[in-house]
């Protein structure tokens, strides 16, 4: 059994080991930015989602896969090796079910061309080597004849873990698209592991959790409010898969905790990338497209409006949207803590948020017409 001392240690050790490592390295990237920037820039108009106004660097997720690196060296050394213990079937597996994501993700960073197809059938397939390779594996839905269906079939329990990974991996990076807007969910999503982890006595679980805290605040420091540094494809894909592993992990692990829990805490990245395809979609475009009309592009979008007429906004449209998108998103996660075990209460709170997330961006988008409709007006 873990002492309260165990966790503590961690905390102290492995996670701060974690932010100052991601810290330093993503000051060193911005510091360096005039060797590399040809190479790592993110230049404006580049895209519709597009809503910085100079070149920057989009290799934040070396910062934090250096706070992660850095994290488990400083485990091995001084901590007994609790990482280990995350993951059913050993770290190692996950490692290397990991890095071609990683990889990928960094290449797109520096290449900027490689298809989203591409990109999805990696991650579903790092998601089937998760699932082989460290036991990350969706056992049950919290439904009763999927959770039958799961028990008895593997080849199902693959396929709906190597889906939801990389559905997850790819939500987190629909997401980064305002100043520290990806870091702050993401750290919701975290926290919510790391606090049922810690209910439970899980040191493994706990340990992952709090050091990649430490290596997402660390880079954090550099992505908001200014934004002088950007997550890219790269940790976008890094964070995801971590969340997403941490998640599948933690229900597998204590069976007692809801699947709903998972799908309550990561519910803001999950409704976003649902809806936008739907959203493309019924429009009569791709659903992978991009486009300027996700819920914190209409809330950066109305804030600047809001901006123009006078109104003071803290930290400007984008980091303003970024951090109101933020405590919205935290609002289930909040909400689920106390409950991760009663499925009925998880689902009201999944639903309800659902119904709260399409009213409130029905009426940004109300809010932008009515805007765009009277600067019209006024230019005729």
């Amino acid at each position: 059994m873990n002492s309260i001392g165990d966790f503590w240690r961690v905390a102290a050790w492995a996670g701060g080991g974690a932010f100052l490592a991601s810290l330093l390295t993503a000051g060193l990237i911005v510091g360096t930015r005039g060797r590399h920037l040809h190479l790592t820039g993110d230049r404006p108009g580049d895209g519709p989602q597009k809503q910085h106004d100079e070149d920057t660097p989009r290799i934040g997720g070396v910062a934090v896969a250096a706070g992660l690196a850095a994290a488990a060296g400083i485990d091995a050394a001084c901590l007994g090796a609790s990482l280990r213990g995350a993951f059913p079937a050993g770290a190692s597996g996950w490692l290397l079910a990991l890095l071609p994501l990683l990889l990928l993700g960094l290449t797109e960073d520096v290449r900027k061309s490689l298809s989203v197809r591409l990109r999805l059938a990696v991650a579903i397939a790092c998601g089937a080597a998760a699932w082989w390779l460290a036991g990350v594996r969706i056992e049950a839905l919290g439904i009763g004849w999927v959770d039958a269906a799961l028990a008895h079939a593997s080849w199902l329990s693959l396929g709906v873990t190597a889906v939801a990974v990389a559905g997850l991996v790819h939500a987190m990076n629909i997401v980064d698209g305002l100043h520290g807007l990806l870091a702050g969910i993401a750290l919701t999503v975290l926290m919510a592991v790391a606090a049922v982890a810690w209910r439970y006595g899980d040191l493994g679980l706990f340990s992952a959790a709090i050091v990649t805290v430490g290596a997402v605040a660390g880079f954090a420091v550099f992505n908001f409010p200014r934004g002088v540094l950007f997550c890219g494809d790269g940790g976008a894909y890094l964070i995801g898969f971590v969340c997403a592993s941490l998640l599948i992990v933690l229900v597998r692990a204590h069976p007692t905790v809801s699947p709903w829990f998972a799908l309550a805490a990561a519910l803001h990245p999950v409704t976003e990338t649902l809806y936008s395809a739907w959203r493309r979609f019924r429009a009569g475009h791709s659903p992978t497209a991009p486009d300027a009309r996700h819920f914190h592009s209409l809330w950066s979008a109305w804030l600047a409006v809001r901006q123009a007429r006078g109104e003071r906004i803290w930290g400007g449209p984008n980091a303003g949207a970024a951090w109101r998108t933020v405590v919205f998103a935290a609002m289930p996660p909040l909400f689920a803590l106390g409950f991760e075990t009663q499925t009925y209460v998880l689902q009201v709170i999944c639903v309800a948020y659902v119904v709260a997330y399409l009213a409130w961006t029905k009426r940004l988008e109300q809010a932008m017409a009515n805007a765009e409709r009277s600067a019209s007006i006024r230019r005729g």
